[in-house]
């Protein structure tokens, strides 16, 4: 599966995972852009598909309860 995909100018960085869906168990990828604005754009079934925006705060929400679940 080809990961690189060129950077957006609005990007700050940008994290890359290799997933499975929960309804077929198909392999897809996820990608979690760090936007200028300081959003996160969350695409859970890869790049330029359907996105999710989360505000910073919100953003860290999510990854404290993940990092939280694994301490």
């Amino acid at each position: 599966m080809d990961l690189v995909v060129r950077q957006h100018e609005n990007e700050r960085s940008r994290v890359v995972v290799i997933g499975r869906r929960i309804d077929d168990g198909t392999q897809c990828t996820v990608v979690a852009s760090h936007e200028r604005t300081g959003h996160w754009a969350i695409y859970p079934h890869g790049w330029g598909k359907f996105g999710v925006r989360l505000p910073q705060a919100e953003a860290l929400t999510v990854a404290q309860a993940i990092i939280a679940a694994h301490q």
